[in-house]
C-alpha cells in the first residue's frame, strides 16, 4: 500500500479543508508525523481508515464532524492510494446533519462512497474512471487489494497511541499484557488452548483406538482357531508399534487364508454335494429294484397257488360249461312241467267229472295218455306212464 494524497474537510479537528501530499513526504524516504498532544496526529490516521472502510479504529470513539465546521460544509475524506499495482481514489461522505437548502432545520445526509481508479492514457496522461458508488462492492475490492480487513489494518497498521510508550517502561508481565492489548494476542492462546483440547481429545481417540484393535486381536484369534496359526506376528499390546500397520497386515494375511480356506471348503462341499447325489440316485436305484424283486416274487408265489388249483379250475370250468348248455334247455323244460301240470290237473277234473255220472252214463273209453317225451305233473303217486326222466335242475 503507498499513499499519495490525503483530503480532509470539516473531519475531527479540522474545521476547514486541508490535504496532506504524501508524495512530497516521501521523496526522501521515510518521514516522522509529530506534534503536541490534541494537533490532530491520531486523526490523520483515523481519516485513512475511515476512507479506506468506511469507519474509525475499531478501538477509538472518534467523533467524525468537527464541531467547529461551518455548517454548509459537508465532512468529507478522500484518499489516494495505490493497493496491489491499482491507483484509487476513494472519497467518504459520513452520515451527517446538513442544512435544508429551503427553509430552517437540517436535514440527514446518508452515507456516500465513491470509488475510481486511474486510467492511464497512451501520451502519458490519463482521468479518473468511476468504479462502484456502492459500500459492499467498494469494501470488497478494497479488502481485496489490501489483503486485510478494518481490524486487521488497526491492529497492524495503525498503533493506539501512548501504548509503545507503555510497552518500554513497563515490566516483563505488564508487557506481555500490554503487547496482548496491542497486537490482540488473546486469539494465539485461543489456538493454544484449542490445540491442547485438540491434543487431548486426539489422545483420547488414539486410546480407543488401541483398545478397539486389541479388542479385535483376541476376537480374531479366537474366531482364527488353531488351524490359521493366529499367534503368529499378532500385535502386542505392550508394543503399540504392532497396533498400526503391522496389525493390518497380520489380519490381511489372516483374512488371505480365511479365503483360501473357504475356497477349498466350498470346493469340497460341491465334490461331496456331488458324491451325496450319486449315493442318494445309486439308494434310489436299489430301492427300486428290491421293489420290483418284491413283486417278481409276489407274481410267482400267485402263479404257484395258480399251477397248484389248476386241476380244481378245470372241473369247475366243465362244470359251468354243463351248466351254460343245461340253461339253454331250462325253458322248454319249464314249459314242459308247466304243460303236465295243466293236464294232470285236466285229468283229474275229468275222473271227478266221470265219478259224478251213474255206471249208465260213464263212458267206455279210458282217457288218452300222455303223449310220448311229455312230463307227467309232479303228484305224489308214481308215474304209471312211460314218461321220460326228467333232467336234474343245472345251476352255475
Amino acid at each position: 500500500m503507498r499513499l499519495h494524497t490525503l483530503h480532509l474537510q470539516a473531519f475531527g479537528p479540522f474545521a476547514g479543508t486541508h490535504t496532506v501530499d504524501f508524495d512530497a513526504l516521501t521523496r526522501d524516504g521515510l518521514f516522522l508525523l509529530h506534534g503536541d498532544t490534541g494537533a490532530g496526529k491520531s486523526t490523520l490516521f483515523a481519516a485513512i481508515c475511515v476512507a479506506l472502510y468506511g469507519e474509525p479504529p475499531t478501538d477509538r470513539k472518534l467523533q467524525l464532524r468537527s464541531d467547529h465546521a461551518p455548517a454548509g460544509l459537508l465532512t468529507e475524506v478522500t484518499l489516494e492510494v495505490t493497493l496491489a499495482g491499482k491507483r484509487l481514489r476513494i472519497r467518504r461522505v459520513p452520515a451527517q446533519q446538513k442544512p435544508k437548502v429551503r427553509g430552517g432545520g437540517t436535514t440527514q445526509q446518508p452515507a456516500e462512497t465513491h470509488l475510481s481508479q486511474w486510467s492511464p492514457g497512451p501520451s502519458g496522461e490519463g482521468h479518473w474512471e468511476a468504479l462502484s458508488r456502492s459500500h459492499r462492492e467498494a469494501a470488497d475490492e478494497i479488502k481485496t487489494l489490501l489483503g486485510m480487513s478494518r481490524q486487521q489494518f488497526c491492529q497492524v497498521v495503525l498503533l493506539p497511541q501512548n501504548e509503545f510508550t507503555k510497552f518500554l517502561r513497563a515490566s516483563a508481565s505488564d508487557r506481555k499484557d500490554l503487547l496482548g492489548k496491542l497486537f490482540h494476542t488473546h486469539r494465539f492462546g485461543s489456538v493454544e488452548s484449542w490445540l491442547a483440547a485438540r491434543k487431548n481429545a486426539l489422545a483420547t481417540r488414539r486410546d480407543e483406538a488401541r483398545t478397539s484393535v486389541v479388542h479385535l486381536t483376541e476376537r480374531i484369534q479366537q474366531e482364527a482357531g488353531k488351524e490359521l496359526e493366529p499367534h503368529e506376528g499378532a500385535p502386542l499390546v505392550a508394543d503399540p508399534a504392532t497396533l498400526t500397520g503391522p496389525a493390518l497386515a497380520w489380519a490381511t494375511a489372516l483374512h488371505a487364508k480365511a479365503v483360501a480356506r473357504e475356497r477349498d471348503a466350498v470346493t469340497a462341499a460341491g465334490l461331496a454335494e456331488e458324491e451325496l447325489t450319486a449315493f442318494r440316485d445309486a439308494e434310489r436305484a436299489a430301492h427300486d429294484l428290491a421293489s420290483r424283486q418284491d413283486t417278481h416274487r409276489r407274481a410267482g408265489e400267485r402263479l404257484k397257488a395258480l399251477d397248484e388249483q389248476a386241476d380244481r379250475q378245470a372241473d369247475l370250468g366243465r362244470q359251468r360249461q354243463q351248466a351254460l348248455q343245461g340253461q339253454k334247455v331250462a325253458p322248454l323244460l319249464e314249459s314242459a312241467t308247466a304243460a303236465a301240470g295243466q293236464y294232470a290237473r285236466a285229468q283229474e277234473d275229468e275222473r271227478r267229472a266221470r265219478a259224478a255220472l251213474s255206471p249208465e252214463q260213464r263212458p267206455s273209453t279210458p282217457l288218452p295218455s300222455p303223449a310220448p317225451g311229455s312230463a307227467c305233473a309232479p303228484t305224489s303217486a308214481p308215474c304209471t306212464h312211460s314218461c321220460p326222466t326228467r333232467p336234474p335242475s343245472s345251476s352255475t
